[in-house]
């Protein structure tokens, strides 16, 4: 969501009263223009040596860059303006994509000398790692761009010595891929330094969480010592948490000795085998048991993090083989195709057929939608076609729904079948030079395809555990269980299906067995059954333990109290975009379609009980760091909010609220879910009440929650009573979606997610 947009009590600095106590001390560099060149904004942070300003390179057309100044405290040290100098000849030395770059370098007037680098506009990889771990596929993009990065580093003679997540950027290009940017070699070691040798002696720097057992007993390091760190930082990507948390530096060498006690697996049940053993490789205890290069490793992880190999060996078997156009392996989301009874058809037929298949996929909104000629590869297969989707893991699934619908509207005369995987390929030629795939990716699709029916489209577990994380599409996925297909392989597969598209009958290649639930629902009664029977075994076993002991039922007060059901309802109305210009008339939605970007909409709300209602959007801010917007309640039509107005957060039963009151909320132009915190509370909140109110005055950002110990309490608020997450129901007929729960406090997350159309 664009802040800037919807943020309807936002006004210009200079009409934004400000308190007369306050008291400022102004940045000298900031306004001034340094080499008669570089304009000096505002200040980003500190790096490891240097304040980190944001610049407009004037005689580049105002080209935005960061400029990295050496901190007036440690001028003085001829160490840190000899590591200072250092970043300069590191980054002067490497030129990778995925290592930030540097323009120009120069002295203050003061003599301070500072840098000029690459400005990157993205998020750094300590605010995308999730508590729970990060996206699989995601964390294996960047794991693989971090590991050749780093190679490229260490083939020019240069050790990082500080990897972190703080020190990984990672931008959104414009065709939405996601581009790594190692930053920060404010502590580098550089082999055959052109600087002249210092006769301070060398420190021990770095972080010391992320640190190899060479860096803290401060032995030499080589480029295993970075894989080291690399793989730390790996470990709490995919994990959510380091794979040590010590007291004190001895006490993590001695950890570290000791070797990883909780293993990712335990953590994170569906990472493979592989994958678990490779990390575990390069957090070895000793260098030589690690991988010698970075890029190794997180080739190596990337693969097995993305493929379907569990044997270790086989993904370095795998990764050393190469293409017959010397390509690298990629992971595909693959449709496949297939006309039932093809061959049962006569030749005229069979052209028929493939003809109108042809002119049915080619219409769908999916298959035009632009894009890179090499993210959508076609692949005739004789009675069908498969389709390889390279830059959006839901497009086959999107396609085969929308070729599912196309095909029931028509009178085709032929039954299609359909199967989804994700898996990896690697590019080739084929006889007549045309680009094709090849690998397990497509090959495990077309067993895939294999178990369904006319008119079914089945995808693979892979593909299923990523959907069933959407709430767009979790209620759509039927467990079948594993299958067997060719060569005794077997396949764990799933229905997918719809009011409109697929086939809910069990395909005839599936054991007959009870209508399956979706995966979702699937999960929660095995959970429930597990629960049962653990209750049973347990009762039998305190009636061994104690034969005349009568069983006694828990003190009634023992139990929570449950509260009164409150509930609420929401809708959009929502404006279509296209050129920045409405097109037609505004709709409204349950919030559960897929919107455009820079799409137009307002959030409509109703209580069913009366209470006080608080709103806040969660979304990326202008340095990446996520940022806490409230959107209600906020002073009438935008106007600044006098010192002695309280906010009023309460609203009557039946009450109707839509947000903005006069302007319209806008999706930003990158791909996302816009997050919106809604807390009903039957009596208003003292201490939301506060912090909404410090927000609204917020002269620097009006309206944004910028005290960490309100974000804190917020934070605290949303885990206490969104743990156990209310219940959302939709009705497609109304527009309309209801939330429902119990207690005093209701505590409900809407996502609304949307996409480039």
């Amino acid at each position: 969501m664009d802040k800037h947009d919807f943020s309807t009590f936002k006004q210009p600095a200079e009409e934004t009263s400000v308190d007369s106590t306050t008291r400022y001390e102004p940045d000298p560099l900031i306004g001034s223009l340094l080499d008669r060149r570089y304009l000096v904004q505002r200040k980003l942070g500190h790096g490891g040596f240097g304040a980190v300003y944001l610049a407009s390179d004037e005689k580049m057309m105002s080209r935005p860059v960061v400029v990295k100044a050496l901190l007036d405290e440690r001028i003085s040290s001829e160490w840190s303006v000899r590591k200072f100098k250092q970043e300069m000849e590191a980054l002067a030395r490497v030129d990778h994509p995925s290592i930030v770059g540097i323009f120009d370098s120069g002295q203050l007037d003061n003599g301070k000398p500072f840098l000029v680098m690459q400005y990157v506009d993205g998020s750094s990889l300590r605010v995308l790692i999730k508590p729970e771990g990060m996206d699989l596929s995601r964390a294996a993009n960047i794991i693989r761009q971090t590991g050749r990065a780093l190679s490229a580093a260490h083939d020019r003679g240069i050790l990082h010595r500080d990897l972190k997540p703080e020190n990984i950027m990672v931008q959104t290009l414009s065709d939405g891929e996601e581009q790594v940017k190692v930053i920060d070699f404010g502590v580098a070691k550089i082999k055959n330094s052109v600087l002249s040798s210092s006769t301070v002696g060398e420190q021990t720097v770095g972080t010391v969480l992320y640190m190899s057992p060479e860096q803290l007993k401060a032995e030499p390091m080589t480029a295993a010592s970075d894989v080291y760190c690399f793989a730390v930082m790996t470990y709490e990507m995919l994990t959510g948490r380091r794979p040590n948390n010590p007291d004190s530096a001895f006490q993590l060498l001695e950890m570290q000795r000791a070797g990883v006690r909780i293993k990712p697996r335990d953590l994170r049940p569906n990472l493979s085998p592989a994958a678990e053993a490779i990390l575990l490789k390069a957090l070895s205890f000793n260098p030589k048991e690690r991988y010698e290069k970075a890029r190794e490793f997180g080739d190596a992880l990337s693969t097995a993090l993305l493929g379907e190999i569990d044997d270790p060996s086989e993904v370095t078997r795998v990764e050393g083989a190469k293409s017959p156009v010397e390509s690298t392996l990629e992971t595909a989301h693959v449709l496949f195709t297939d006309i039932v009874g093809y061959t049962k058809l006569l030749i005229d037929q069979q052209t028929d057929c493939l003809r109108k298949l042809q002119e049915i996929v080619s219409a769908t909104e999916e298959f035009r939608r632009p894009r890179k000629q090499t993210d959508l590869i076609r692949v005739p297969t004789g009675d069908g076609m498969a389709l390889a989707f390279f830059d959006d893991p839901e497009a086959p699934v999107r396609c085969a729904m929308q070729i599912s619908q196309a095909m029931r509207q028509s009178s085709c005369g032929f039954n299609l079948r359909m199967g989804i995987h994700s898996g990896l390929v690697y590019h080739i030629a084929d006889i007549n030079m045309n680009l094709n795939i090849a690998g397990g990716g497509i090959n495990l699709a077309q067993r895939v395809m294999e178990c369904a029916d006319g008119g079914h489209i089945i995808v693979s577990k892979r593909v299923a555990d990523d959907l069933a994380q959407l709430a767009r599409w979790s209620d759509y996925l039927h467990d079948l269980g594993e299958v067997e297909v060719k060569h005794d392989l077997r396949v764990h597969v799933f229905n997918f299906y719809g009011d409109d598209f697929g086939n809910a009958a069990t395909p005839s290649r599936v054991p007959e067995l009870a209508t399956p639930l979706p995966i979702y629902k699937r999960k929660a009664a095995i959970a429930a059954m597990a629960l049962v029977l653990m209750l049973l075994v347990g009762g039998v076993v305190w009636m061994v333990l104690n034969p005349n002991a009568k069983p006694q039922a828990p003190p009634r007060e023992s139990a929570l109290p449950i509260g009164p059901e409150q509930s609420l309802t929401y809708w959009l109305t929502v404006q279509k975009m296209r050129n920045q210009k409405p097109e037609g008339e505004p709709i409204e939605s349950a919030g559960d379609n897929i919107f455009g970007n820079g799409w137009r909409f307002r959030f409509n709300l109703r209580l069913a009980q009366p209470g006080a209602l608080y709103l806040i959007n969660l979304g990326p801010g202008e340095e990446g760091v996520e940022e806490y917007n409230i959107l209600f309640p906020i002073p009438q039509d935008g106007q600044p909010l006098p010192l002695d107005k309280v906010l009023d957060a309460t609203l009557a039963a039946g009450q109707t609220v839509q947000l903005p009151r006069t302007k319209w909320y806008r999706f930003v132009d990158k791909t996302g879910a816009e997050k919106i915190w809604v807390i009903w509370s039957a009596a208003p909140l003292a201490a939301l009440n506060k912090i909404f109110e410090e927000a609204a005055r917020n002269k620097d950002a009006p309206g944004v929650i910028t005290n960490p110990e309100h974000i804190a309490q917020i934070q605290t608020l949303q885990k206490k009573y969104y743990e156990a997450p209310p219940e959302s129901q939709t009705d497609k007929a109304t527009k309309l979606t209801l939330v429902k729960g119990r207690g005093e406090v209701l505590v409900n997350l809407i996502q609304l997610s949307h996409e480039a159309y």
